[in-house]
């Protein structure tokens, strides 16, 4: 199982599983991923995150192509996160 390390403003980080995706979608300034389980996760910027920021995270779960191991950092994203919440929908 791979996983894309989303760097927080309080210079920690965040695990956002690159496994079983099926959509991620910019909303409202925040970035939705949900899974095919039936799980979603939003991310929350500190600033407003866009459509660039979904390509980012996409081609950085795309390096990671099931790969299991470290967490890989998607390109500088144009905000930093301030969390994320999980839910089930």
């Amino acid at each position: 199982m791979g996983y894309v390390k989303l760097l927080k403003a309080d210079a920690k980080f965040d695990l956002l599983s690159a496994d079983n995706v099926g959509s991620v979608k910019e909303s409202t300034g925040a970035i939705i991923v949900e899974y095919l389980s039936g799980y979603k996760v939003t991310i929350d910027g500190v600033g407003t995150l866009v459509q660039k920021d979904v390509d980012l995270i996409i081609d950085a779960m795309d390096k990671i192509n099931g790969a299991s191991g470290p967490g890989i950092f998607p390109a500088p994203l144009s905000g930093l996160i301030s969390g994320t919440d999980v839910a089930g929908i």
